[in-house]
């Protein structure tokens, strides 16, 4: 922990001024920033896919699932059918919805074997795409 003070002259009289004592412990600014030191795991698909952006995936161990947005800049499911592509399988990725009417587009996902898991996480990771687990 530091100090970051100064000295002025005010009115003639030396005045101690500064932001008092400034600490570079990482945890304790966290602290004081309200910040959580864990990353909570979403609990459902609508919690992940405010998690995703471009250039980030999620994956789901317990369901086998990946899931993920698309953009003009960078597409994953260009990716995924060229993935599947190679391993001459076709991919059966599924539209997820924010609402129960089915009219808000929320991100997609598909399920993925072992073999599939593998081939498009080296590709994925290739292009730059962040896996979140």
């Amino acid at each position: 922990m530091r100090l970051l003070q100064s000295t002025a002259k005010v009115q003639g009289i030396e005045v101690m001024a500064g932001i008092g004592p400034v600490t570079t412990n990482r945890s304790d600014i966290l602290r004081r920033a309200g910040v959580k030191p864990g990353i909570v795991a979403p609990q459902n698909e609508l919690e992940i896919f405010c998690s995703l952006c471009v250039g980030r995936v999620y994956y789901r161990k317990a369901n086998q699932t990946l899931y993920f947005v698309d953009s003009p800049a960078l597409s994953v499911s260009e990716i995924i059918e060229q993935v599947f592509k190679g391993l001459a399988q076709s991919p059966q990725v599924r539209q997820l919805y924010m609402d129960e009417h089915n009219i808000l587009r929320a991100a997609f996902c598909i399920q993925l074997t072992e073999p599939q898991r593998r081939a498009l996480f080296a590709a994925l990771t290739l292009a730059g795409i962040h896996i979140k687990r």
